[in-house]
């Protein structure tokens, strides 16, 4: 697949050329100032997340008698390019983090660099490594939304059943590939009955290994490193020691994960790695869980650890009715009370210094596994991939071939090598396509 054939780049191209022009003079119109000014607020949180980011909002439309906001809730995806594309955008939009180099640099999004400034907000007043998240260029194409980030949970009891500290955790990646191992267990047919632990972000071991994915220097993507090749060889050599095929059947048989059936909950599985979403689950599904978390070791002993940040971004898209009352809106949106508040309901953190020292937000921090999520952001332990024009096919890429990897069908150095070489293709053609210099 290139980018040329890929659908997003086609209706980019069509909200770009076949009638921006037309729509920003819409952008332009002044309302009566008599009734109030409505906007569309686009949002991708279901359940109780969404109802509670549609109370703010009616806290929001309250308190500016002169702005209406309309939420609704939407997939992120075709319907927002859609949208852009047929000249009926929302004024306020989210949208995945892989997706806002492509759109942004394609002419879908307002650039907000300037207003930030004007309100005060830049570098600083955001968490470690948060500033560059999403930024590829000179421009900023959104605001993060929420942060989450990824460590490892242990069940306790099963940690002590093999003789193992949950206390000490492991100081270095091999040393957690024995813990895999004597955690590993099989009936007397050689069938597993729990897994001890599957790596699964392979960010997050090539970083822990010394390595990296992209330069944003060069603009190139650097996965042919040797020390990523080493951070997927030990992921290969981990799943080789529980059998790719045996760990497909058995994972194939656990329950759904936000429910009592979670593995970790059941004793099916004594490490895994996941996200801080992960401790309201417990809370709801498994209370009386005796489980810890732990960083992802380095590759040696007193070497930087490191795990990876992901989320979403608010933007503004082009051709909306009212970017003025949409930035207005999404200033009060990202402002230190209403992120701590928002993030505190979704057991997320907030993206910006401030947010996090909320009252707002101090009774989540009160729970020490959530406090240890909020420290790997807070430390700088904890960074996003680069953004690149090509994060979605990049995204799609890894996943889909790391199966041959892990199952030991592909060598680390041959999948790292052709997978570099595919995404500098790519890279260049998006990179032309869109005119990014």
């Amino acid at each position: 697949m290139t980018i040329c054939r890929a659908w997003l780049c086609q209706l980019v191209f069509m909200a770009v050329f076949a009638g921006l022009s037309a729509l920003l003079v819409s952008c332009s119109r002044k309302d009566d100032g008599v009734r109030p000014v409505e906007i569309k607020f686009w949002y991708a949180w279901g359940g109780y997340e969404g109802k509670f980011l549609v109370s703010l909002v009616g806290e929001f439309n309250a308190a500016h008698p002169h702005i209406k906001v309309q939420p609704s809730f939407f997939n992120i995806g075709d319907k927002l390019l859609a949208s852009i594309a047929g000249g009926v955008p929302p004024d306020v939009a989210t949208v995945w983090d892989f997706m806002l180099v492509t759109m942004g640099e394609s002419g879908c999004f307002m650039p907000l660099e300037d207003k930030l400034n004007e309100a005060g907000i830049g570098r600083d007043s955001y968490l470690p490594n948060i500033w560059d998240y999403g930024l590829y260029g000179a421009h900023k194409w959104g605001v993060p939304t929420t942060l989450n980030c990824t460590a490892i949970y242990a069940n306790n009891p099963l940690v002590r059943a093999a003789g193992l500290d949950p206390a000490k955790p492991p100081r270095t990646a091999a040393e957690l590939a024995e813990w895999s191992k004597r955690l590993t267990l099989r009936d007397g047919h050689g069938n597993l009955k729990q897994l001890g632990f599957a790596p699964v972000t392979t960010p997050i071991w090539i970083w822990n290994f010394g390595g990296d994915i992209f330069d944003p220097a060069t603009r190139r993507f650097t996965l042919d490193r040797p020390e990523n090749i080493r951070a997927l060889s030990l992921m290969a050599e981990m799943y080789g020691g529980i059998g790719y095929d045996n760990f497909r059947r058995f994972s194939a048989g656990f329950g759904k994960l936000d429910s009592p059936q979670n593995p970790l909950f059941v004793n099916k599985q004594a490490l895994r790695e996941d996200g801080q979403w992960l401790i309201q689950m417990i809370s709801k599904y498994a209370p009386g869980l005796d489980y810890s978390v732990f960083a992802f070791p380095p590759a040696k002993e007193g070497g930087q650890s490191c795990t990876q940040i992901g989320g979403s971004f608010w933007s503004i898209p082009q051709g909306c009715r009212h970017p003025g009352e949409a930035w207005e809106f999404l200033l009060w949106l990202i402002a230190p009370t209403q992120s701590a508040r928002f993030c505190a309901e979704l057991r997320n953190i907030p993206p910006m210094r401030a947010s996090i020292e909320q009252p707002e937000f101090a009774g989540t921090r009160s729970d020490p596994n959530f406090e240890f999520f909020v420290q790997l952001v807070a430390t700088g332990k904890a960074r996003p991939l680069a953004a690149t024009p090509v994060g979605q096919q990049f995204d799609e890429a890894l996943g889909q071939a790391m199966e041959p990897v892990l199952g030991g069908k592909v060598s680390a150095n041959d999948f790292l090598r052709n997978l570099n070489h595919t995404m500098n293709e790519e890279l260049d053609r998006a990179t032309k396509l869109i005119g990014i210099e």
